[in-house]
């Protein structure tokens, strides 16, 4: 289920490559359309008119009273409310959402609070503090929350682990409603369910699970965010490094190998000198960096290899590559750490052939270059100069003193 929000959440982002609008205020005023995708960073946003396509935004608070007919992907530290329609589906992170009017797709989100007042055509997803369904979710209800309550109608099932949950008296669940939690469900009278209504054993502490869950969902997050930001600030670099995975991996890897096993060595070395100890330091936090960030172009050319064929650009490849790359460590556990072993290496040697490369390949700068002085008969002496005699020359004074009939 994890992994199934991680794409769900993360794929869009292979809009990245597009122009991005950056202002205080992002305004679609009614009766406004923006015809294309739209990309959004911003303090905050309102749209009233229509965007035609899908809004990619970043903001403090979003407010939806309009008409998005593609989908919605969302990152804000405020309030996302949609009062309009959303033809496509509705995904982010936010503190709080709220949905008041339609989706035509599904809802995926990780909030603080989450309440479903409107209608949700497919399934609802769900992590984070409390979610309250007072409309009406069509197909079915999942996630992980402290608490949910449950006073609308679900077309499918309902299946979540959450510390307390409600069945409010205008409940209507037309399938079952499974639930892990250490406390049974608080259910009105006037509430129905279908098929079973049953509470599950927890699997561990529901808050350590949730806290780990929500901690999972922002270090994948805090990775995709690093990514691109070292494939922004590094780009003479990574493509490069990116090419050399994808054409000479198995020499990538060995160099990474090599590299891992020389940094440690070559920081114990020089921290057992005096001289070397803020260079060891230095080498040291570098390491620890690699183990994060150093999978990078190895995630990156992953990505390029599965859309061979298709012009999606750096960025995105990164993206596609992040998200198969981490479903692999997580769906494969038992081979998942090999995986990243894996990654980590190529993508180190990436980085160093691909730095010795291009040192190798850049030209010395000509103010670097040894000066050669041209022959003085190349040079138009300046009129009246004369070239300077050799020592012990006489000068021409000297040598009339000296002619014959002089006083000499």
């Amino acid at each position: 289920m994890l992994a199934i929000t991680l794409f769900a959440l993360v794929f869009p982002l292979r809009a990245v490559v597009a122009d991005i609008v950056t202002t205080n205020i992002y305004l679609v005023t009614e009766g406004q359309t923006e015809d294309a995708d739209t990309y959004v960073a911003a303090t905050s946003a309102r749209v009233a008119g229509t965007i035609d396509g899908d809004l990619i935004i970043s903001t403090g608070s979003l407010l939806i009273s309009g008409l998005v007919t593609g989908d919605v992907l969302v990152l804000s530290q405020g309030t996302v409310q949609v009062t309009g329609d959303i033809g496509g589906s509705l995904r982010g992170i936010a503190r709080e959402v709220i949905v008041e009017g339609s989706v035509g797709d599904d809802v995926t989100v990780a909030a603080v609070a989450t309440r479903l007042s409107g209608t949700v055509v497919r399934d609802a997803l769900v992590f984070g503090g409390s979610l309250t369904v007072d409309g009406e979710v069509k197909h079915n209800i999942n996630g992980r929350m402290v608490s949910a309550l449950i006073d609308g109608k679900v077309g499918h099932d309902v299946d979540i682990a959450v510390g307390r949950l409600t069945l409010g008296r205008a409940a209507v669940v037309d399938g079952d409603v499974l639930y892990r939690s250490g406390s049974d469900a608080d259910i009105a009278a006037t509430a129905q369910v279908a098929s079973q209504l049953e509470r599950l054993p927890t699997r561990g502490s529901f808050s350590v699970e949730l806290v780990l869950t929500l901690a999972t969902l922002l270090g994948f997050f805090g990775f995709i965010f690093a990514g691109l930001v070292l494939l922004w600030l590094f780009r003479k670099t990574a493509p490069r490094a990116v090419t050399v995975i994808g054409e000479r991996p198995l020499r990538a890897a060995a160099v990474g190998v090599g590299g891992i096993i020389l940094l440690p060595v070559l920081v114990v070395v020089l921290a057992m000198t005096l001289v070397g100890v803020p260079v060891a330091v230095a080498l040291l936090v570098l390491l620890l960096l690699s183990l994060v960030f150093a999978p990078v172009p190895a995630v990156t050319a992953l990505g390029a290899r599965l859309v061979r064929g298709r012009d999606w650009g750096l960025l995105a490849s990164f993206l596609l590559g992040a998200i198969v790359w981490r479903l692999g460590i997580w769906l494969i556990p038992w081979v998942g750490f090999a995986i990243y072993l894996g990654a980590l290496a190529a993508g180190m040697g990436g980085w160093l052939l691909a730095i010795w490369e291009q040192r190798r390949d850049t030209p010395v700068e000509q103010s670097l270059l040894p000066v050669t002085t041209a022959g003085v008969g190349d040079i138009p002496s300046p009129v009246g100069w004369d070239a300077p005699l050799a020592p012990g020359t006489p000068s021409e004074d000297e040598g009339a003193e000296r002619l014959p009939g002089g006083d000499g």
